[in-house]
């Protein structure tokens, strides 16, 4: 359940991008769409720097290029978009944004943000669950029950009553 709701959010910006060339809007929405998937980044690192207790370093030199990938990858599925649909009929973008680009930044960002969530926490409870259960078999387990008083020299096991074996 938590593996489908992260690929549903890795496929929901690209799926942003689908909506925004089927409704032909702005391309500025491709840039809004790349910066709102390094905020989303950006919010899954803080919360796992929160998790481990360690700090999370942010700094300009590392989300630049971030931002540039991510916006070559939508700008290209864009154009690509654009090129199918120009072969079946007249496009035409918006020049401006409006509430139809709101609707989808805020929806598509809203969607991740929302899943993660749920995502990270039903990881935490499995995670949590599996962690109880192998304490669990480890406090079952004897440890050194086995144990026959004797040494391991060299790879083999040497009792020093009988000999090596």
């Amino acid at each position: 359940m938590a593996l489908g709701l992260r690929l549903a959010t890795l496929l929901a910006f690209p799926f942003g991008v689908v909506l925004v060339a089927l409704m032909q809007r702005s391309v500025l929405m491709i840039v809004l769409l790349a910066a709102a998937m390094v905020g989303v980044s950006l919010v899954e690192r803080m919360r796992l720097a929160r998790l481990t207790g360690s700090p999370a370093p942010l700094s300009l030199a590392a989300i630049l290029p971030g931002f540039a990938v991510r916006l070559g990858g939508l700008a290209g599925l864009f154009i690509v978009l654009l090129g199918v649909l120009a072969l079946f009929r007249d496009t035409s973008l918006a020049r401006g944004l409006g509430l139809a680009d709101a609707a989808i930044l805020f929806g598509v960002t809203g969607f991740v943000l929302a899943a993660n969530a749920i995502s990270a926490r039903i990881a935490t409870t499995e995670v949590g669950t599996v962690m109880s259960t192998m304490n669990a078999s480890f406090r079952q387990a004897s440890p050194g029950g086995n144990d026959m008083g004797g040494e391991i020299i060299e790879g083999e096991f040497h009792d020093p009553e009988a000999g090596p074996r």
